[in-house]
């Protein structure tokens, strides 16, 4: 089989229209589009995908959404109650949460270009959450066809180790792309346009070793510190050029967080992060806290860092982000 890959502007071409924020590529799918680089899962390339099952093997990447028994930034908890109904043995369940305490995908909802206060394809704060809001931009538009593709782990944890680099897990280091492109070289993955990346930065290791008091910490720290990808735009270039239609980690942050002022400078990104231009920019999902350490094990034993990737995210009608509700098969 063939895969026509879409042919996209070079990144120096980027921003696609004079006075669009930076970097950004709105309309490259049409002014209307709520779909960003997800378009690039065509048929063809998630039918490609779908050679990656073999054996059968499948592996849920959702943490528990009360694994953070202390949420930060002020998140509210998971409330879950169970009904009886009457005096039937029947069961209901209500819940109330915070899209943002555990597995999650940030949609383009999430987080803006902070300077114009605009969203993707121009989409305003008032559209999301002002008096008369629209649904516009809401994870439900992902719902019509799910976000399924070949899913690639950069065992990042696994490579530093093995390079005999050293780095604090529950802190807040820059995973450096150069770095990233060497982990892909020494697992021998070579990247296809559509494909969903996954880094594995060995936080749910940092966080599963402290003790509840630490936890309990952790949740209330200001600032919160998060290991992640470095803030730079020769990663935004090579995220671009790679051609990926999401991103995720294991961290509950994408990006080094906070990422200093010095870093951004450097980085050719003053001001900005990447959550910006990737998701309103691009509009490429960001997944955090993705459990990827059976995953990690899975990959070992298969000899391979490539699988099928599903995930359905929720289909709520103007939806912020939503829990992964994803599985890698093998």
């Amino acid at each position: 089989m063939t895969v026509i890959y879409r042919k996209r502007p070079a990144f120096e071409a980027l921003p696609l229209r004079m006075g669009d924020p930076p970097f950004s590529a709105w309309g490259l799918y049409g002014p209307d589009d709520e779909l960003g680089s997800l378009n690039l899962l065509t048929p063809e390339v998630v039918t490609e995908a779908a050679r990656e099952v073999r054996t059968g093997v499948r592996i849920g990447l959702d943490l528990p959404i009360n694994y953070i028994a202390e949420p930060s930034h002020s998140r509210q908890k998971l409330i879950h109650k169970v009904i009886r109904q009457g005096k039937n043995a029947v069961h209901d369940d209500v819940i109330e949460m915070n899209t943002q305490i555990s597995t999650q995908w940030d949609g383009f909802r999430h987080y803006g270009y902070q300077e114009s206060e605009l969203f993707y394809n121009g989409v305003t704060v008032d559209e999301i959450s002002g008096s008369n809001p629209t649904t516009k931009l809401g994870t439900h538009a992902w719902c019509r066809q799910g976000i399924v593709g070949r899913g690639v782990l950069l065992d990042y944890y696994r490579w530093s180790r093995s390079v005999g680099r050293d780095y604090e897990l529950i802190g807040d280091y820059a995973i450096d792309v150069e770095d990233l492109k060497a982990c892909a070289e020494a697992q021998q993955v070579t990247f296809k346009q559509g494909d969903i990346l996954f880094v594995r930065s060995g936080w749910k290791v940092g966080f599963d070793a402290m003790n509840d008091q630490e936890k309990a910490v952790w949740g209330v720290a200001n600032p919160v510190r998060y290991v992640g990808v470095k803030t730079s735009v020769e990663t935004l270039r090579w995220l671009w050029e790679t051609g990926f239609s999401a991103c995720a980690g294991d961290a509950p942050a994408w990006e080094r967080f906070p990422a200093p002022p010095r870093e951004r400078e450097l980085g050719g990104i003053e001001n900005m992060c990447l959550h910006e231009i990737m998701l309103n920019g691009w509009g490429m999902p960001i997944g955090e806290m993705f459990d990827l350490e059976r995953l990690s094990e899975e990959c070992i034993r298969q000899g391979r860092h490539t699988f099928l990737l599903m995930s359905m995210p929720l289909n709520i009608p103007g939806g912020v982000g939503s829990p992964g509700n994803a599985v890698a098969v093998f």
